[in-house]
Protein backbone atom coordinates (compact mmCIF):
# COMPACT_ATOMS: atom_id res chain seq x y z
CA UNK A 1 0.00 0.00 0.00
CA UNK A 2 1.39 3.33 -1.16
CA UNK A 3 0.95 6.12 1.05
CA UNK A 4 0.21 9.74 0.19
CA UNK A 5 2.21 12.37 0.90
CA UNK A 6 0.63 15.06 3.94
CA UNK A 7 1.11 18.70 3.45
CA UNK A 8 0.42 20.43 6.38
CA UNK A 9 -0.56 24.13 6.07
CA UNK A 10 0.79 26.60 8.77
CA UNK A 11 0.50 30.54 8.63
CA UNK A 12 3.70 31.15 7.92
CA UNK A 13 3.30 28.65 4.16
CA UNK A 14 0.32 31.15 3.19
CA UNK A 15 2.29 34.38 3.85
CA UNK A 16 4.87 32.90 1.68
CA UNK A 17 2.53 31.64 -0.89
CA UNK A 18 0.55 35.06 -0.79
CA UNK A 19 4.47 36.41 -2.09
CA UNK A 20 4.65 34.35 -5.10
CA UNK A 21 3.22 36.02 -8.29
CA UNK A 22 -0.31 34.82 -9.66
CA UNK A 23 -0.80 33.48 -12.71
CA UNK A 24 -1.93 36.66 -14.05
CA UNK A 25 1.69 38.38 -14.33
CA UNK A 26 2.05 35.88 -16.78
CA UNK A 27 -0.67 36.42 -19.02
CA UNK A 28 0.77 36.56 -22.79
CA UNK A 29 -0.12 40.33 -23.30
CA UNK A 30 2.87 40.92 -21.18
CA UNK A 31 1.23 43.15 -18.51
CA UNK A 32 2.90 41.49 -15.84
CA UNK A 33 6.37 41.57 -17.19
CA UNK A 34 5.86 45.55 -17.84
CA UNK A 35 5.23 45.48 -14.30
CA UNK A 36 8.08 43.70 -12.86
CA UNK A 37 10.18 46.02 -15.12
CA UNK A 38 8.81 49.27 -14.03
CA UNK A 39 9.39 47.76 -10.03
CA UNK A 40 13.23 46.80 -11.31
CA UNK A 41 13.26 50.06 -12.73
CA UNK A 42 12.19 51.94 -9.38
CA UNK A 43 13.82 49.57 -7.20
CA UNK A 44 17.33 50.77 -9.03
CA UNK A 45 16.53 54.59 -9.52
CA UNK A 46 16.11 54.72 -5.61
CA UNK A 47 19.25 52.73 -5.16
CA UNK A 48 21.08 55.00 -7.45
CA UNK A 49 19.75 58.23 -6.36
CA UNK A 50 19.80 56.86 -2.34
CA UNK A 51 21.76 59.58 -1.05
CA UNK A 52 20.01 62.46 -2.81
CA UNK A 53 16.67 61.22 -1.70
CA UNK A 54 17.47 60.51 1.86
CA UNK A 55 19.30 63.65 2.21
CA UNK A 56 16.35 65.54 0.50
CA UNK A 57 14.08 63.96 3.42
CA UNK A 58 16.33 64.56 6.25
CA UNK A 59 17.04 68.24 4.70
CA UNK A 60 12.72 68.82 4.82
CA UNK A 61 12.58 67.45 8.15
CA UNK A 62 15.58 69.64 9.65
CA UNK A 63 13.75 72.98 7.71
CA UNK A 64 10.43 71.88 9.45
CA UNK A 65 12.20 71.66 12.54
CA UNK A 66 14.06 74.98 11.82
CA UNK A 67 10.91 76.81 11.13
CA UNK A 68 9.00 75.16 13.79
CA UNK A 69 11.74 76.44 16.50
CA UNK A 70 11.43 79.87 14.97
CA UNK A 71 7.54 80.24 15.38
CA UNK A 72 8.26 78.96 18.74
CA UNK A 73 10.75 81.44 19.35
CA UNK A 74 8.87 84.01 18.04
CA UNK A 75 5.88 83.34 20.03
CA UNK A 76 7.67 82.81 23.52
CA UNK A 77 10.46 85.53 23.17
CA UNK A 78 8.95 88.50 20.26
CA UNK A 79 9.92 89.00 17.08
CA UNK A 80 13.70 90.73 17.45
CA UNK A 81 14.54 87.99 19.41
CA UNK A 82 13.52 85.07 17.09
CA UNK A 83 15.82 86.87 14.57
CA UNK A 84 18.99 87.23 16.39
CA UNK A 85 19.76 85.16 19.24
CA UNK A 86 16.70 82.51 19.11
CA UNK A 87 18.01 82.03 15.47
CA UNK A 88 21.43 81.23 16.49
CA UNK A 89 20.20 78.88 19.32
CA UNK A 90 17.30 77.14 16.64
CA UNK A 91 19.92 76.48 13.98
CA UNK A 92 22.60 75.05 17.00
CA UNK A 93 19.61 72.50 17.83
CA UNK A 94 19.10 71.79 13.96
CA UNK A 95 23.12 71.06 13.59
CA UNK A 96 23.26 68.60 15.76
CA UNK A 97 19.95 67.18 14.68
CA UNK A 98 21.55 67.27 10.89
CA UNK A 99 24.36 65.44 11.61
CA UNK A 100 22.95 62.60 14.12
CA UNK A 101 20.63 62.19 10.64
CA UNK A 102 23.06 62.49 8.28
CA UNK A 103 25.46 60.09 9.84
CA UNK A 104 23.35 57.24 10.26
CA UNK A 105 20.94 57.66 7.36
CA UNK A 106 22.41 59.52 4.46
CA UNK A 107 25.94 59.50 4.11
CA UNK A 108 26.20 56.39 6.61
CA UNK A 109 29.68 57.05 7.57
CA UNK A 110 31.32 54.47 10.21
CA UNK A 111 33.93 56.21 11.66
CA UNK A 112 35.14 56.04 15.08
CA UNK A 113 37.55 58.04 17.43
CA UNK A 114 39.63 60.10 15.97
CA UNK A 115 38.41 60.03 12.87
CA UNK A 116 35.06 60.62 13.83
CA UNK A 117 35.82 63.58 16.05
CA UNK A 118 37.30 65.08 13.03
CA UNK A 119 34.46 64.16 10.91
CA UNK A 120 31.98 66.03 13.61
CA UNK A 121 34.48 69.51 13.84
CA UNK A 122 34.01 69.25 9.70
CA UNK A 123 30.12 69.10 10.03
CA UNK A 124 29.74 71.77 12.61
CA UNK A 125 32.53 73.87 10.89
CA UNK A 126 30.91 73.98 7.54
CA UNK A 127 27.61 74.39 9.56
CA UNK A 128 28.80 77.40 11.36
CA UNK A 129 29.47 78.94 8.29
CA UNK A 130 26.17 78.49 7.02
CA UNK A 131 24.50 79.45 10.42
CA UNK A 132 26.83 82.67 9.87
CA UNK A 133 25.14 83.46 6.12
CA UNK A 134 21.53 82.13 7.79
CA UNK A 135 21.64 85.05 10.38
CA UNK A 136 23.14 87.57 7.88
CA UNK A 137 19.72 86.88 5.86
CA UNK A 138 17.24 86.88 9.10
CA UNK A 139 18.81 89.93 10.07
CA UNK A 140 18.56 91.94 6.71
CA UNK A 141 15.80 90.36 5.15
CA UNK A 142 14.04 89.88 8.83
CA UNK A 143 15.25 92.71 10.99
CA UNK A 144 16.60 95.94 8.24
CA UNK A 145 13.69 94.66 5.70
CA UNK A 146 10.85 94.53 8.23
CA UNK A 147 9.26 97.36 7.33
CA UNK A 148 8.79 96.68 3.19
CA UNK A 149 8.37 93.45 3.30
CA UNK A 150 5.42 93.69 6.10
CA UNK A 151 4.08 96.27 3.38
CA UNK A 152 4.49 93.94 0.88
CA UNK A 153 2.66 91.45 2.84
CA UNK A 154 0.10 93.44 3.80
CA UNK A 155 -0.65 94.14 -0.23
CA UNK A 156 -0.25 90.41 -0.87
CA UNK A 157 -3.13 89.71 1.42
CA UNK A 158 -5.59 92.48 0.20
CA UNK A 159 -4.92 91.01 -3.24
CA UNK A 160 -5.79 87.78 -2.18
CA UNK A 161 -8.69 88.34 -0.35
CA UNK A 162 -9.96 90.62 -3.36
CA UNK A 163 -9.51 87.83 -5.56
CA UNK A 164 -10.99 85.31 -3.64
CA UNK A 165 -14.36 87.69 -3.31
CA UNK A 166 -14.27 88.35 -6.78
CA UNK A 167 -14.32 84.41 -7.50
CA UNK A 168 -17.08 84.05 -5.25
CA UNK A 169 -19.16 86.43 -6.64
CA UNK A 170 -18.19 88.03 -9.63
CA UNK A 171 -22.10 88.67 -11.08
CA UNK A 172 -22.37 91.07 -8.01
CA UNK A 173 -19.17 92.98 -9.40
CA UNK A 174 -17.98 95.42 -6.32
CA UNK A 175 -15.60 93.86 -3.77
CA UNK A 176 -14.02 96.22 -0.91
CA UNK A 177 -10.81 95.21 0.80
CA UNK A 178 -10.77 97.56 4.11
CA UNK A 179 -7.19 97.12 6.08
CA UNK A 180 -6.69 97.88 9.44
CA UNK A 181 -4.23 97.74 12.61
CA UNK A 182 -4.91 95.73 15.05
CA UNK A 183 -2.02 96.18 17.02
CA UNK A 184 2.09 96.62 16.55
CA UNK A 185 2.76 93.90 13.95
CA UNK A 186 -1.19 92.53 13.38
CA UNK A 187 -2.91 93.46 10.25
CA UNK A 188 -6.45 92.28 9.07
CA UNK A 189 -8.95 92.69 6.34
CA UNK A 190 -12.77 93.00 5.59
CA UNK A 191 -13.77 91.74 2.24
CA UNK A 192 -17.26 92.81 1.30
CA UNK A 193 -19.24 91.29 -1.69
CA UNK A 194 -21.44 94.17 -2.73
CA UNK A 195 -25.00 93.47 -4.61
CA UNK A 196 -28.03 95.36 -5.96
CA UNK A 197 -29.68 94.10 -2.58
CA UNK A 198 -26.50 94.90 0.16
CA UNK A 199 -23.71 93.08 0.95
CA UNK A 200 -23.86 89.07 0.18
CA UNK A 201 -20.65 88.17 1.99
CA UNK A 202 -18.04 89.41 4.39
CA UNK A 203 -14.55 87.83 5.10
CA UNK A 204 -12.66 88.94 8.42
CA UNK A 205 -8.43 87.69 7.61
CA UNK A 206 -6.55 88.46 11.20
CA UNK A 207 -3.21 87.81 10.53
CA UNK A 208 0.34 89.13 11.32
CA UNK A 209 1.90 90.50 7.81
CA UNK A 210 5.08 90.78 10.03
CA UNK A 211 4.96 87.31 10.98
CA UNK A 212 4.19 86.00 7.51
CA UNK A 213 7.09 88.00 6.09
CA UNK A 214 9.73 86.37 8.35
CA UNK A 215 8.53 82.91 7.70
CA UNK A 216 9.18 84.30 3.76
CA UNK A 217 12.77 84.92 4.52
CA UNK A 218 13.22 81.74 6.98
CA UNK A 219 12.15 79.52 3.97
CA UNK A 220 14.27 81.50 1.54
CA UNK A 221 17.46 81.07 3.76
CA UNK A 222 16.41 77.46 4.43
CA UNK A 223 16.81 76.78 0.86
CA UNK A 224 20.11 78.05 0.51
CA UNK A 225 21.33 76.51 3.63
CA UNK A 226 20.26 73.12 2.57
CA UNK A 227 22.06 73.30 -0.76
CA UNK A 228 24.90 74.57 0.60
CA UNK A 229 25.48 71.73 3.60
CA UNK A 230 25.00 68.64 0.31
CA UNK A 231 27.76 70.31 -1.25
CA UNK A 232 29.97 70.80 1.73
CA UNK A 233 28.60 67.21 2.95
CA UNK A 234 29.28 65.35 -0.03
CA UNK A 235 32.74 66.74 -1.04
CA UNK A 236 34.18 67.96 2.52
CA UNK A 237 32.56 66.26 5.76
CA UNK A 238 31.65 62.57 4.25
CA UNK A 239 33.44 61.79 1.36
CA UNK A 240 34.61 58.76 0.51
CA UNK A 241 38.27 57.43 0.74
CA UNK A 242 39.16 55.72 -2.51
Amino acid sequence: MRLQPRCRVTAAGLFLLSGLPSQSRFRNDGEGEDADRKDIFMFKWIKKHYEVISYLIFGVLTTLLNIVLYALFNRLFGYTAANSWGNVLDNILCILFAYATNRAFVFRSRTQGREMAKEFGAFVTCRLGTLVLDAVIMMVGGNLLAAQGTALMEGLMQGVLGAVAGWIDPATGGSTINPYAGGADRSAAIAIIGGADGPTAIFVSGYSAQTLWGLCVKVFSNVIVVVLNYVFSKLIIFKKKK
